[in-house]
């Protein structure tokens, strides 16, 4: 069956069962075609072909919708999750509605954003990742990887847990202030992994959410092709730290879980 919003054909939830936060865009094998071949740079980046495939599965709806549940905050219980959709109208709706962030933020700088990344140039088909606008309190995912979904997730729970979201969002242009909200989005998915006990998960966050956040770092040193550098930066810290965690989990199983030794006379 097949439901029609704004100008906008989706389909209905299917992971965990119908979710009123979740909407997944129709599937258009040309767009979704061009769109995962024009991310090839960001999945060499980040050395994860998962990333803008625009084919996202049941189970990391699953995983996202595991996340949301665990959240409870009245502004974060409002952001919608385009999974792979263009809306455009919906997205002018919800900049419109969004009483979470005052209007001279939403007319000033919500509307040129919205229309340039929602609209226009929309992710949909530009090789732009996935991410949230806290205008309109929408979070645009393209990825087939929970770790993204959940870093953007994120996103939407730090503006929920901020007074002022309007100029949360406004500071995010103040050169370095960025590297904060990106972190806090990275640690807080991978905290919620530790807390569901997701050690899989846990350990490929490391190895993309590290990376991604080393874009960041990297655009703001001053040598040719800085975000790249940051990146493999990010892979190297990355790739260490879920070996770390890895044996720290190993050892701490083994303490919990000691072997018995049975001597059978």
């Amino acid at each position: 069956m097949m439901v029609v919003v704004g100008c906008a054909a989706t389909t209905p939830y299917v992971g965990q069962g119908p979710h009123p936060q979740v909407v997944r865009g129709a599937t258009i094998p040309p767009i979704d075609f061009l769109g995962n071949i024009l991310a090839l740079p960001g999945k060499l980046i980040l050395w994860n072909w998962k990333f803008a495939n625009h084919d996202i599965s049941p189970q990391t709806e699953r995983d996202l919708v595991r996340y949301l549940d665990a959240k409870r905050q009245p502004a974060f219980e409002e952001t919608v999750y385009r999974l792979n959709q263009y809306a455009p109208f919906g997205d002018l709706r919800a900049l419109l509605k969004n009483r979470h962030v005052g209007w001279p933020y939403r007319l000033l700088i919500g509307l040129p954003v919205t229309l340039l990344t929602d609209i226009v140039l929309p992710g949909r088909l530009f090789p732009w990742g996935d991410y949230y606008n806290p205008y309109t309190n929408v979070a645009h995912l393209y990825s087939d990887d929970a770790t993204i979904a959940l870093h953007e997730a994120g996103h939407a729970y730090d503006f929920a847990t901020f007074p002022y979201k309007g100029t949360y969002a406004l500071v995010r242009l103040v050169p370095f202030l960025d590297l904060y909200q990106e972190w806090w989005a990275t640690e807080n998915a991978i905290t919620h992994l530790i807390e569901v006990e997701d050690r899989q998960m846990e350990f490929h966050a490391y190895k993309t959410l590290w990376p991604a956040y080393g874009t960041y770092m990297g655009a703001y040193v001053p040598i040719p092709f800085g975000s790249i550098a940051g990146a493999l930066v990010g892979h190297v810290a990355g790739r260490a730290k879920a070996a770390t965690k890895k044996r720290y989990y190993q050892r701490m199983d083994a303490v919990l879980n000691p072997p018995t030794d049975i001597n059978v006379p």
